[in-house]
């Protein structure tokens, strides 16, 4: 099973592998820049030397980069469009070049992709607002060639996010021509927001999923528990069992033999400091047993 968390960058994109192995996870989801702040620039090469010369001595085995949250690939704004592109852009470019010095190295790790957040309905109406994210990843796309993914992240719905549901994630990806290097990644608690109740209807959920989306195509689960109730559209992370979806429902996504093989990815409140990020990880093991 493939268990992990969001680790810091802090110094360097190639901390985020020490962070990993100090928290004893075989998984991290990394963003190699500031959350905040464009991203325009490519990666020096001197930092991706580091990040796998550290990854030769860790334990960590799969990798999710997550993009930065100001993209919204939903604007009609033509330089808010472009930045958003040109971030996904620098970090598809930093996920080819770790992946072709991983694979020069022989090691045993997995870029999974670089996770996003597809954009809010702002400026445009709905059909031009998603045919808007499908161009905008083709062009990403097109502009870095390779293997690395591109993945649709779900979201709770907040004022007019897209990506609310199953459906939508789908009919973004279809309307991508290079839909063979698009997949998704699912938030449990975005989707509990969302409408999708994982505490009582986890059988049809597990159902929509492989019909709609393919397993094969959802690289990682976020795995985080909700303050916000079921259907109230509000992004509010709890930690592992204490909120909504508690201790038995995250039981029983851990152990759903249809996720086996998808890495679970920590991103609750409990990682803001080392101790209380020991805390959650070893009830993210105990839960996993």
């Amino acid at each position: 099973m493939y268990l992990g968390a969001h680790v810091s960058s802090a110094g360097g994109v190639e901390n985020s592998i020490l962070q990993g192995d100090r928290y004893g996870v075989n998984s991290i989801q990394i963003m190699p820049t500031a959350p905040m702040r464009w991203a325009t620039k490519s990666i020096e090469q001197e930092s991706i030397v580091k990040f796998v010369e550290n990854l030769k001595k860790s334990q960590v085995k799969k990798i999710l980069i997550h993009g930065i949250y100001l993209t919204n690939l939903a604007r009609s704004d033509k330089q808010l469009f472009h930045l958003g592109k040109m971030g996904l852009v620098v970090y598809l470019d930093f996920a080819n070049r770790v992946g072709e010095l991983i694979k020069k190295n022989s090691l045993d790790v997995e870029i999974l992709g670089v996770c996003f957040h597809p954009g809010s309905q702002k400026e445009l109406n709905y059909e031009d607002s998603i045919e808007r994210i499908s161009y905008g990843i083709d062009w990403v796309l097109n502009e870095v060639g390779g293997n690395s993914w591109l993945l649709i992240e779900s979201t709770a719905g907040t004022g007019g996010n897209l990506g609310r549901s199953f459906t939508e994630l789908k009919n973004i990806r279809e309307g991508c021509e290079g839909k063979d290097r698009v997949g998704y990644v699912l938030d449990t608690q975005h989707t509990y927001a969302a409408g999708y109740d994982w505490v009582n209807d986890i059988d049809s959920i597990v159902e929509e999923i492989g019909e709609t989306l393919k397993f094969e195509r959802v690289k990682s689960i976020h795995l985080n528990d909700s303050m916000a109730e079921l259907g109230s559209n509000k992004d509010r992370h709890a930690n592992l069992g204490k909120g909504k979806i508690g201790e038995k429902g995250i039981y029983n996504i851990l152990h759903r033999k249809e996720f086996k093989t998808i890495p679970f990815i920590l991103e609750t409140p409990a990682l803001k400091t080392f101790s209380t990020a020991e805390e959650e990880i070893s009830q993210l093991k105990k839960l996993a047993e």
